[in-house]
């Protein structure tokens, strides 16, 4: 028989409402407190017991029966909080945690575990620490001087951390782009036109509109080394890794400027050179639009200079047929300075048009997806012998990759910014 999950659908009080979007948005609460306040307020939305397993991450038998623990316990919470809305916090945490088990009683309450997590999550500095990151004989420190416990171990300290998932020692790099705070309508136009210019790809992707509509991805790796081992690898064996020698001769180095078909997901042949000047750029850029002379060309690209230089205004302007007045560079005209370039650029009217990510949004750019590929199939082991040797390794791969895996990238991002 079918389950009416109308008839499991918790009547919530809007204070009580209120309250379990507290603890189900909290970076501080129990990670077990958060996923129970996020069932309830899905099973208000009359939501299966499979569809909200598969959103908390816990098994359908777990959810049912939290379901079933608050159902017991809506009506006395919403009275609770219409006569005592003192007291309604303390009571939601009392259903929301583990029944009492036998044996050995917790030894430290809900509270306690949960100012553990919050000093975790706090700065250093805060607490009188002049340090970068947290170390556990530190954290106890803090936590035995806010008087949170009597005394705790280092051991029970990281046990409740990983419980929580909470790993304050660690860390990751990220680079907040300028523009989305010097100019957020700037920002969220090119994330707009960039995500929309994918999924168009993505549309004509294997029809006949593609031959002649070619969206790209630009962008160099620049200074890659071509670097021999000292001594000749050893393959792996039966119980055994493969073994590098981590000494090595250098013999220079060279940069690819590579172009990616958003469409095809292929790479086109790669230009390499030990500069990567504007003219150098230009001549790249000639040899993919040349493939297909009249077709149509979006490309997106990075603000570096080469990207926006006069050269590849001069140019664009001679392939699409422009008879305007070009202007002087630093003086007057289209060639005046970086903005009036960028604004000729990315005229849309163009047959051949640019698309320019944010600064420091590289990972706007599908290239960079590949340029990844390479560095950890190629780059990162092989050993060469020579810079020529180098450029003939990336041209097979290149060729290799383009037969055998290339394929569009599944582009999930959408039009809306991170953080909007």
């Amino acid at each position: 028989m079918k389950i009416k999950y109308d008839a499991y659908a918790p009547t919530l009080s809007s204070a009580l409402k209120d309250l379990l979007l507290s603890i189900s948005g909290s970076r501080t609460m129990a990670k077990c407190l958060i996923q129970r306040a996020d069932i309830v307020l899905l099973s208000e939305q009359k939501m299966t017991n499979r569809k909200i397993s598969d959103k908390v991450g816990l098994h359908v038998n777990q959810v049912g029966k939290w379901r079933r623990r608050f159902l017991d316990q809506v009506e006395r919470l919403n009275a609770v909080a219409q006569e005592k809305p003192a007291d309604l916090e303390e009571e939601l945490i009392r259903v929301l945690q583990d029944a009492p088990r036998a044996g050995v009683p917790a030894k430290f309450t809900a509270d306690q575990r949960t100012l553990i997590v919050m000093i975790a999550c706090q700065d250093p500095a805060d607490h009188g620490f002049e340090v970068s990151n947290w170390s556990l004989p530190k954290l106890k420190a803090a936590i035995l001087a806010a008087d949170v416990v009597p005394e705790i171990s280092e051991a029970s300290i990281n046990r409740i951390l990983n419980e929580n998932e909470v790993k304050p020692h660690k860390n990751r790099y990220w680079l907040h782009s300028t523009e989305k705070d010097e100019d957020p309508e700037s920002y969220k136009a090119k994330i707009k036109a960039i995500n929309e210019t994918y999924q168009y790809a993505s549309k004509i992707s294997g029809t006949d509109e593609a031959e002649h509509h070619h969206v790209i991805s630009t962008d160099e790796m620049t200074g890659i080394q071509a670097l021999e081992h000292k001594h000749p690898d050893k393959l792996p064996k039966a119980g055994k890794l493969a073994a590098i020698e981590f000494e090595y001769i250098r013999h220079g180095t060279t940069s690819l400027i590579g172009f990616f078909d958003v469409v095809t997901g292929r790479m086109a042949d790669p230009y390499l050179n030990a500069t990567r000047t504007e003219t150098d750029f230009v001549e790249a850029l000639d040899a993919v639009i040349n493939t297909d002379p009249d077709g149509e060309w979006t490309i997106v690209a990075d603000n570096l200079n080469t990207h926006i230089s006069a050269s590849l205004v001069a140019y664009i302007a001679r392939k699409i047929g422009f008879t305007g007045d070009l202007g002087e560079k630093g003086k007057n005209g289209i060639l005046h300075n970086k903005e009036s370039r960028i604004a000729f650029l990315t005229d849309m009217a163009h047959r051949i048009r640019f698309l320019y990510t944010p600064k420091h949004c590289s990972w706007m750019n599908q290239i960079e997806i590949w340029f990844g590929i390479i560095n950890r199939q190629l780059l990162r082991r092989k050993s060469y012998t020579s810079v020529e040797d180098l450029k003939d390794s990336i041209r097979r791969f290149i060729d290799q990759y383009n037969r055998m895996f290339a394929h569009p990238f599944n582009w999930t991002y959408r039009t809306t910014p991170i953080g909007e």
